[in-house]
């Protein structure tokens, strides 16, 4: 077994309890003290705010940051554009840096979204495979830089479609000796470059962006990466999200539907991965990886008195290498509970789960709903 396993215990849950305390921290914004929304600026207005955070996740332990924020208006009326960067650092000593730009361009019609990263990330790889055992953990270290953008047109008020670009250079370095992915038998055990380009489409009738109470959400996207234009790696990848609220009693039902398959040769950092703060909590993301993954999970969010809420949840999934019947037969569940503490009035939450699995019970802290 590696000797830089991540060893987790209870102290290190209490003390990212204690970090919820950030959150407390009121955002600093300049030239307006509410959050920037479309209802509220106007076409010269802009807002930023400096927001430090912090979060737990079993990939990272316990994470600090800070997010910078800027918010501009093209017109009354239209959504706001904005620029986000977030700076992290984790307990696990695990480096990113992160802007994602989201802009509403030649009065609404195109929207320019996407993220670029920048990190230094160790991490865990377990092998490919839906059944993959503990004992196969090895430990390695990310440095890589990614670009990943979309362009999407208007076609009808909740209907936009335009292509995307996504580009992944890296190296993969600090890995477990006599492992598979220290003699490079596993695609991406080398580093290289990703390149791929595609269509996204995106579907967006939500009450709001944050915390909706009604509504559906519905993504697709299809990127073709080859060597004609200068990948390391050629492979397709496909990936859809649907999402829908509706309002049951005092709180809000919430449901989503994952899907992602590639087909080719992929670099073992970009399979489907299980697992993580937001599909499929109670499980270590890329605990399981595999050529096509699919999950569904549900939720139910309740408020409870002041900015607080409770949520319920549940979740179902697998990975395989193909779509077959083990897809179905090899799924895994997770179920657990959540407390939220609103942080601004456009809906953005503070939020606590803990989840269970086949691997225990799981602490996540982190900011924003789930899904």
């Amino acid at each position: 077994m590696s000797k830089r396993r991540v060893r987790r215990g209870w102290k290190g849950r209490l003390l990212a309890l204690m970090a919820l305390a950030v959150w407390l921290v009121p955002p600093l914004h300049a030239q307006s003290d509410e959050a920037p929304n479309a209802d509220t600026m106007g076409a010269d207005e802009a807002n930023w705010l400096v927001l430090p955070y912090a979060s737990y996740s079993p990939t990272t332990e316990i994470a600090v940051g800070l997010v910078v924020g800027y918010y501009r208006m093209s017109r009354p009326g239209r959504r706001a554009s904005s620029v986000t960067a977030t700076f992290t650092g984790t307990q696990r000593r695990q480096l990113i840096a992160e802007a994602e730009p989201e802009l509403y361009l030649a009065d609404g019609r195109w929207r320019v979204e996407g993220q670029l990263i920048a990190s230094d990330y160790p991490n865990l790889f377990y092998g490919v495979g839906g059944d993959t055992p503990m004992a196969a953990e090895t430990a390695y270290t990310a440095r890589y830089g990614t670009v990943d953008l979309s362009a999407q047109r208007r076609g009808r008020p909740q209907l936009r479609a335009g292509p995307r670009l996504f580009v992944r250079t890296g190296t993969v370095r600090n890995v477990d000796e006599g492992t598979p992915l220290a003699r490079g038998r596993v695609p991406g055990a080398d580093g290289g470059t990703t390149l791929g380009v595609g269509v996204s489409a995106l579907w967006d009738a939500r009450s709001r962006r944050y915390d909706p109470r009604r509504g559906t959400y519905a993504e697709a996207s299809l990127l073709l990466h080859s060597a004609a234009w200068g990948s390391d790696y050629t492979f397709g990848r496909l990936t859809t999200d649907g999402r829908g609220y509706r309002p049951v009693g005092p709180g809000v039902a919430a449901v989503q539907l994952y899907t992602e398959a590639v087909v080719g040769t992929a670099p073992f950092q970009l399979l489907p991965l299980l697992g993580g703060s937001d599909r499929m909590r109670g499980f270590r993301e890329g605990r399981y990886r595999d050529d096509v993954y699919w999950t569904a999970q549900a939720e139910y969010r309740v408020p409870l008195f002041w900015r607080f809420k409770a949520a319920a949840f549940a979740s179902v999934g697998a990975t395989g290498p193909r779509v077959d019947a083990s897809l179905v037969e090899n799924a895994v569940a997770a179920v657990g509970v959540g407390g939220w503490l609103r942080l601004t009035d456009d809906g953005v939450h503070g939020r606590l789960d803990l989840a269970y699995s086949e691997s225990g019970v799981e602490v996540y802290v982190s900011l924003g709903e789930a899904f």
